[in-house]
């Protein structure tokens, strides 16, 4: 019983940390663009394929910063190249979105067929049975932890002690109090964009190298980024962290105490319970005032 709940707590602090590096993405574009991006999971799919070739030539400790700084790229381009004309009408930026995702995923389907394609940004595991856990950890997981956590620390910083971040901060609190202080709300969203692809690739390299690259591997992540910013609050930074510690402990419970196939029950139900009870969630756009 003991090895179990030493197994829930690292296990779930683990993937919770990459769960809150993909919510902070999503819920960033949606709280200053108001943009449901459905293409943040094409990106996270991305960041795995991107990674996994280039890790075949050059050295991990490379290809990781670089996947980044393509999937970031990537991401800004979109939002410049097609979202930026659409972003006005809602339902045409959630269609395009949606088109562009599916797009990215047959594209993937055709060049490497369906199949996992291993990678791995650090190989090597750890046996924990010595210390009371019923857990075999791979290193790749604990750096996914710790990468995790410098990315939300950096970008943290970035929000609240820098004017560039102020701006995105008042860009998602009022549009309209942002351009009367002289904020430029297309340079604003062009950055959040470049910020939730480099989050976006980063979460990619980390699902990647745990559970392999696939076409379909962005599905849940999206699911669950969704839920995460229902329950955190849209726009906020915050709020994204704590329910993806929420999520990420509740599927890990129910894995190790129910069984693998009810994973995503508590979730849905928590979802269910803030979508009757608490629509604005648990902070909604209070994070520009911390």
């Amino acid at each position: 019983m003991l090895g179990d709940i030493g197994t829930l707590v690292l296990q779930g602090t683990m993937i919770s940390a990459v769960y809150a590096l993909i919510a902070i993405g999503f819920t960033m574009i949606f709280g200053v663009g108001g943009t449901l991006n459905l293409a943040h999971g094409a990106l996270i799919m991305g960041g795995a394929y991107v990674f996994a070739l280039l890790s075949r030539s050059v050295h991990a400790a490379v290809a990781f910063p670089v996947t980044i700084a393509v999937i970031a790229l990537l991401s800004w381009g979109l939002y410049q190249v097609l979202v930026r004309w659409v972003e006005e009408n809602v339902v045409i930026t959630f269609l395009a979105t949606v088109v562009v995702a599916i797009a990215s995923t047959e594209f993937v389907l055709y060049q490497f067929g369906g199949s996992p394609i291993g990678m791995t940004l650090i190989s090597g595991a750890v046996n924990l049975e010595p210390y009371g856990i019923n857990a075999r950890t791979r290193y790749v997981q604990f750096v996914g932890f710790v990468v995790s956590w410098l990315a939300i620390g950096l970008l943290w910083y970035y929000i609240t002690h820098t004017d560039d971040g102020r701006s995105v901060l008042a860009a998602s609190m009022s549009e309209r109090g942002a351009q009367l202080t002289g904020v430029d709300l297309h340079a604003v969203r062009s950055k959040t964009w470049l910020i939730a692809g480099a989050l976006a690739g980063t979460a990619g390299v980390i699902l990647g190298s745990t559970g392999g690259a696939t076409p379909l591997m962005w599905l849940n992540p999206l699911a669950l980024a969704f839920i995460i910013v229902v329950i955190g609050g849209i726009g906020s930074i915050k709020g994204s962290v704590i329910a993806a510690y929420v999520i990420g402990f509740l599927e890990q419970f129910t894995v190790t105490f129910v069984g693998h196939g009810f994973r995503g029950i508590l979730s849905l139900v928590v979802l269910v319970v803030f979508l009757l009870y608490m629509p604005q969630g648990l902070y909604g756009r209070e994070f520009a005032h911390d």
